[in-house]
């Protein structure tokens, strides 16, 4: 009887330790962390992303109303320098916001869990790489005196980033479907 105890007891020890080490495998608790933090980055950079698209429409949203486009960059170089200066901010939250997104996609989470990370760790890099290329347009749209390549230049970086907008959108809606259909599973 003392030998059928014993085994009981060690059966039920051996259960238990393996319950507990389920359950300290699991990281969530760490990945939503990582998650709250990159949301804070993310509301942070969404302030300074409206400023800059403000002053982007009021710098750039009429030049077939300048007459002279050297006297409009240097009449607004303090303008285009703080359009930069926020550009470069938001490149670098943004990047942040993918460090956090890619520590928490790593850890040990749910299976929906970790398919929600992934999705939204695509949008944010492509959104990151659409950042990355406003603030070298900026200066390259200063440097550039021809008319004609001004307007490829703008051509060409309105295409870039409204191609890498929708690819963002996409990964974006994936993501949140996936959070839409495990609202207990992701939070």
């Amino acid at each position: 009887m003392l030998k059928r105890k014993n085994n009981l007891w060690l059966i039920l020890s051996v259960l238990l330790c393996f319950g507990l080490a389920c359950n300290l495998g699991d990281q969530t608790d760490e990945a939503n962390k990582f998650v709250g933090e990159a949301n804070t980055l993310i509301s942070q950079s969404n302030e300074k992303t409206l400023k800059a698209n403000a002053l982007f429409t009021e710098l750039l949203g009429s030049l077939s109303a300048v007459d002279n486009l050297e006297a409009h960059k240097k009449n607004n170089k303090a303008k285009f320098d703080e359009l930069i200066g926020l550009y470069e901010q938001i490149e670098k939250s943004g990047s942040e916001v993918v460090t956090k997104f890619e520590s928490a996609s790593k850890l040990k989470v749910g299976e929906q869990y970790k398919k929600y990370l992934d999705a939204k760790l695509l949008e944010l890099k492509k959104r990151v790489e659409s950042d990355k290329t406003s603030a070298p347009f900026v200066k390259s749209f200063l440097e550039t005196k021809d008319v004609d390549k001004v307007n490829k230049l703008i051509d060409d970086y309105n295409a870039k980033t409204e191609a890498d907008s929708r690819e963002a959108d996409e990964l974006m809606k994936k993501a949140d479907l996936i959070a839409k259909e495990n609202p207990d599973k992701i939070k």
